[in-house]
């Protein structure tokens, strides 16, 4: 596999961080701004809103500009997007810096994804996936945590002004070390991709996944709080937890889908995260501060990685049912799959401030238990012939 893959790794990497860390910093950022923290959650369902719905056509329309020029240019906004965060004075302001990031942001998850397969051979594939995906899980592991940190220590301007930084030196690295990388074939459009059952089943499906965890993880520093008593350096130990769960699980994904049916991963993905959102609702409502403090740590590593493999798998999922056009359909898989995070935003903000800190995971539970309904439609399994990605002929130039 071309090692030049991994500076999209470290693109991942950057975009992740900063739309992870912000569960990290939200108190904070709500009593600045003078709001509650179910309405400054609202930030994490602006930027996955305005990512779901300007991601298909921003990839259109720059689909003559060379992917290299696209990435470098879509990080360089992605920089400026939260310099302007930290500089916000008010609410409006923070949410137009959040709205800069998404646009930003959705030019560079997809048109990675599809860099990474033009770098590789066909059969390397699913591996490159697994670790361009496995950038966005570090970034669970050590982007968010330090930036929460920062966050404790210099306030939460401090952890965007790290992004900044990190989205600078990403640009930097991209221009230095990622080759010319030809744009992926153009297929016939959305319409025509979406009239395949199949990737409509596989998106929904997506969408299930990203629910379930993103209407928890939000509000991750409330539940958390409830549930045992931590604060924001708490916090940020179970984020590193949860993203080690998810980063370990991105590192063996790929080998795994190799051998195993993607309907048997995908239903053992979402059974484990209703299992462990429920128990994480158990332990909320009943919080007895030390067991639940101990227990918080193994739960949220099991979860990361559940999570990560759902999530990893409908990659390689959506890159197998549209071979011709992987650029197109990766990107509405990302677009579905912020929909999600915007979604699962505000029900768990609803969640919150109607029913309190144990209604969010219990609602989560919920989500996956009904996302299992869709693994049948999406992925039917045949025994003993696991899913596979279509080889597609694309090739690099150095």
């Amino acid at each position: 596999m071309n090692p030049r893959i991994y500076v999209l790794a470290l693109a991942t990497f950057t975009v992740g961080t900063e739309g992870y860390v912000i569960a990290g910093v939200l108190p904070a950022v709500a009593h600045s701004m003078n709001v509650s923290v179910s309405v400054g959650g609202q930030l994490v369902t602006v930027f996955a809103l305005v990512y779901a719905l300007a991601g298909p056509p921003l990839i259109g329309a720059f689909r003559r500009v060379p992917p290299k020029s696209v990435l470098i240019g879509a990080m360089l906004a992605f920089a400026l997007s939260n310099a302007l965060a930290a500089c916000a004075l008010d609410y409006a302001v923070l949410a137009a810096a959040r709205v800069l990031a998404a646009l930003s942001a959705a030019l560079l998850a997809g048109p990675a994804a599809a860099a990474a397969a033009a770098l590789c051979r066909p059969q390397d594939i699913p591996n490159a996936i697994a670790v361009t995906a496995s950038g966005n899980a570090l970034a669970l592991t050590l982007g968010a945590p330090i930036g929460t940190l920062i966050g404790g220590l210099l306030g939460w301007r401090g952890t965007f002004l790290f992004v900044t930084v990190l989205a600078l030196t990403t640009a930097l690295m991209l221009a230095v070390l990622l080759p010319t990388v030809p744009a992926a074939p153009v297929g016939t459009g959305r319409a025509e991709l979406l009239r395949s059952p199949a990737v409509r089943w596989s998106l929904l499906t997506t969408f299930g996944v990203f629910l379930a965890a993103y209407c928890t993880y939000t509000y991750l520093a409330p539940i958390a709080e409830r549930a045992t008593g931590m604060g924001s350096q708490g916090v940020a130990a179970l984020m590193i937890v949860f993203g080690a769960g998810a980063f370990l699980a991105g590192r063996t994904i790929g080998r795994i889908l190799v051998k195993v049916p993607v309907a048997r991963v995908l239903r053992v993905a979402l059974s484990l995260m209703a299992l462990l959102l429920g128990t994480i609702a158990v332990g909320t409502a009943w919080h007895p501060r030390t067991a639940a403090e101990i227990a918080a740590f193994p739960v949220l590593f099991c979860l990361g990685a559940a999570w990560c493999c759902g999530g990893v798998s409908q990659q390689t999922r959506i890159a197998a049912l549209a071979p011709s056009q992987r650029s197109l359909a990766l990107g509405l898989h990302f677009s579905v799959q912020f929909l999600g995070v915007a979604v699962g935003g505000a029900f768990g903000g609803l969640a919150l401030s109607a029913g309190g800190p144990v209604a969010v995971p219990a609602l989560s539970a919920l989500i996956a238990c009904v996302s299992l309904l869709s693994v049948r439609r999406t992925v039917p399994e045949t025994a003993g012939s696991p899913d596979r990605v279509a080889p597609a002929v694309i090739t690099a130039q150095e």
